[in-house]
């Protein structure tokens, strides 16, 4: 998708060819600003039946697909609804499983599982028909401008410019970073990132299930890490009433290692046990791959004519499902503001920018507390208590779980936020 006559300026330049890269560069343009998409399209997987890469889209962010054009471009017959979760403690055996209802909490879905190259192609789709600039070559840095006067009186420059890998030369009045965890922006535009390991990998898998799914999805909490079963569209052409599965399975990592040695139908097996045969024998139609899990937050999401999206400004534990969707957040939160701005100001401006920093702030702390305050609860690697208080502590937890499942409105609630 590469154009030689990609314009040398712009409003905005967005670094990134991931989906939230892409829906920001069209939520940018649809805002009435020249953008430009910069960077490498993303490798394509390996080409096996199913994408092992699923996100767990919420309403919000179907939403923000819906208004760039690309919802209904999905392929839909590869996308699954889900209507309920059942979320199973297996620290407490008497406790009853929490269980969260679309119907309850007036939405459509709680969520929709779609192949990460499902969404990609949506997405590249509906930047071809907007034709949108493209620059296939990847972000190298930032330069002085050389146009600018110098001197203790001079004033801030009204563009950045931005030097690319293949020599190409890119001049824009804001930089949205949108080029991953490793973000080359943000290390270009000196943001500090922290980053932090957790003591788990996340294993992926699919599997077709002797019963069918019933678009819900499951999660198990417990000693092994966290166990989630993300329902699939079923296998049309087979006219099989079985259903079919995604696994994602947070495992310390002596587990992981021990998980990833098995055969494939051994593994099926183990996920069988763990899941409490709740959708009967598995059986598995893919292979299985396994992913670092990490904790990363920046010192700011924005610095002078940069703002930050998605994985460059944040990374969250899974467990929640919620990492693309904070991103596809980020991007409808600075379309937003930058519609806003008064009188057509500077796109760059820094106080166009703080108003998107302020405006993410409060969600990105909420998920990232959440996510990290469960990963630590449930993690058996690393105990908080003495181990003869642990029973104590389960017992408290417990009681906590059982507090959750008896009342309808927290689980409303729990339910609401998770869908914004």
């Amino acid at each position: 998708m590469s154009r030689s006559s990609a314009a040398a300026r712009s409003d905005v330049a967005v670094v990134g060819r991931g989906g939230v890269g892409l829906a920001a560069a069209l939520s940018l343009s649809r805002a009435g600003l020249s953008t430009t998409l910069v960077g490498a399209p993303l490798p394509a997987e390996a080409s096996d039946p199913w994408d092992l890469r699923v996100f767990a889209l919420s309403p919000a962010t179907r939403d923000l697909l819906d208004s760039i054009g690309v919802w209904h471009a999905l392929d839909a017959r590869r996308v699954a609804p889900v209507y309920d979760m059942r979320v199973f403690p297996t620290f407490a055996s008497d406790a009853d499983p929490l269980h969260f209802s679309a119907y309850e909490t007036r939405v459509d879905a709680l969520a929709w599982i779609v192949e990460q190259r499902n969404l990609l192609g949506a997405l590249e789709q509906a930047v071809r028909f907007a034709s949108l600039p493209v620059i296939d070559e990847r972000f190298d840095g930032f330069e002085p401008d050389a146009d600018a006067p110098s001197g203790p009186a001079t004033l801030p420059q009204s563009t950045v410019h931005l030097r690319l890998e293949g020599g190409r030369r890119l001049r824009a009045r804001l930089v949205v970073g949108a080029d991953g965890a490793a973000s080359r922006v943000r290390t270009a535009a000196g943001l500090a990132w922290t980053v932090s390991d957790y003591p788990q990998r996340a294993l992926v898998a699919h599997f077709d299930t002797e019963r069918p799914h019933r678009d819900i999805a499951w999660q198990w909490f417990g000693r092994e890490g966290i166990l989630a079963l993300l329902p699939l569209p079923p296998d049309t052409e087979a006219g099989s009433a079985a259903g079919r599965v995604s696994m994602v399975w947070s495992a310390p990592h002596d587990l992981a290692d021990a998980l990833l040695a098995l055969s494939p139908e051994a593994l099926a097996a183990r996920v069988q046990a763990a899941a409490g045969a709740a959708l009967g024998a598995m059986a598995p139609i893919s292979r299985v791959e396994a992913f670092p899990l990490r904790l990363g937050r920046v010192g700011s999401m924005i610095a002078p004519r940069v703002a930050l999206v998605g994985d460059a400004a944040h990374l969250v534990h899974p467990l929640a499902g919620q990492g693309m969707n904070l991103g596809f957040g980020d991007v409808a939160a600075l379309a937003q503001v930058l519609r806003d701005r008064e009188g057509g100001r500077d796109p760059g401006e820094r106080m166009v920018l703080r108003r998107y920093e302020r405006t993410r702030a409060g969600p990105v702390a909420a998920m990232r507390s959440a996510t990290d305050g469960l990963q630590r609860l449930f993690d058996s690697t690393r105990p908080l208590v003495p181990a003869a208080l642990a029973p104590l502590v389960e017992s408290v937890v417990g009681l906590g779980w059982r507090a959750v499942a008896g009342s309808g409105w927290i689980r409303r609630q729990l339910v609401a936020q998770a869908v914004r």
